[in-house]
């Protein structure tokens, strides 16, 4: 039996078919690697949440029949506040990172300290706003009332009028001789004992604006008991359901505010007229926001937390709105 030699063309093209093959092996192993490391990185694991009993006083009964919805995000409640029911519940087993909503605590909390009226200087506690926060661009040459504050909170989203806001807080509670760092520390201890009294069981706060690591934290319960406190607040619920303001400081320095909330602008993808609220939230691959919806007299709020992307917060969101307005069913 002969063999069959390769010409030295025929062989130079094996060599370089092996090439390719290795080659392309090799990159398929990165790929894998890196979409692995990807998820690792994406989606830790979270500790698992405390979560209320039937006997606890934040308890909140589960329907027995829930929505029907396909959402992208890690974790999301719907809340039908009729019927003060969970329609729709995901991820509730693992903790929540709340990022900005937790500024709705932080309002309903400096509230019963302050009066709306109030006119506030702006102080050292500006130091401590992270590099890279959302701002309302709030500044220690100027005046302006409580009710501004919580304004420059609930639309820019201003990390600067969260801690303004918890370091007057703080300072009231301390009769007025504290820093601005240690008037936000007795502010913070005030706002988890707080917590407490609207029911929260399984939350942890350590910033006034959320822009915090894993110590900063909530569950899907707590954050419906914050929202449904906060959408029953008429400056809260007055403030966040605007898309846009212009506004004037005591001191004479003027400012215009738009919404972080996409779903309050007729310009966008997102809007729905039967939004009126209430918060976003921003983290590195862990966006959120809570909407609250109302129409025909049918009045809910929407969790959406863990989003992979600012966009996909609304779109889910969206997908609930639409569900909830067409008769339980979900929308094309």
């Amino acid at each position: 039996m002969s063999t069959r030699r390769l010409t030295p063309y025929q062989r130079r093209r094996a060599r370089k078919a092996k090439q390719i093959c290795i080659i392309g092996a090799a990159l398929l192993l990165i790929l894998a690697l890196a979409w692995l490391v990807y998820r690792l990185v994406s989606s830790p694991d979270r500790p698992p949440a405390d979560l209320h009993g039937k006997d606890d006083p934040g308890y909140i009964p589960v329907s027995g029949e829930l929505l029907d919805l396909d959402l992208d995000a890690r974790q999301a409640f719907v809340y039908d506040c009729n019927r003060g029911e969970i329609v729709y519940l995901k991820g509730e087993a693992e903790v929540v990172y709340p990022a900005s909503t937790t500024k709705l605590l932080t309002v309903l909390c400096a509230l019963e300290v302050l009066s709306p009226e109030e006119i506030i200087t702006p102080g050292e506690e500006l130091s401590l706003v992270e590099p890279g926060s959302s701002l309302a661009y709030v500044k220690d040459n100027h005046r302006l009332s409580v009710q501004m504050l919580v304004e420059g909170m609930l639309l820019p989203s201003g990390n600067d009028a969260a801690y303004v806001l918890a370091a007057a807080a703080g300072n009231r509670m301390s009769d007025g001789e504290a820093t601005g760092r240690e008037a936000v520390a007795v502010f913070m201890d005030h706002m988890n004992e707080y917590a407490k009294t609207l029911g929260l069981k399984g939350s942890h706060f350590t910033v006034p604006d959320g822009l915090a690591g894993n110590e900063h934290y909530s569950t899907l319960e707590d954050m419906l008991l914050v929202a449904r406190a906060a959408a029953q607040h008429p400056l809260i619920s007055r403030y966040a359901a605007m898309a846009k303001d212009s506004v004037t400081y005591e001191s004479g320095h003027t400012n215009t505010w738009v919404n972080t909330n996409a779903m309050l602008d007729p310009t966008s993808p997102y809007y729905r007229p039967s939004v009126t609220g209430l918060k976003t939230g921003s983290l590195d691959r862990n966006f959120c926001v809570i909407v609250t919806a109302e129409a025909g007299g049918e009045r809910y709020i929407i969790g959406i937390f863990g989003a992979r992307d600012k966009n996909a917060r609304f779109a889910d969101a969206a997908r609930a709105v639409d569900a909830l307005f067409s008769n339980g069913e979900v929308a094309p």
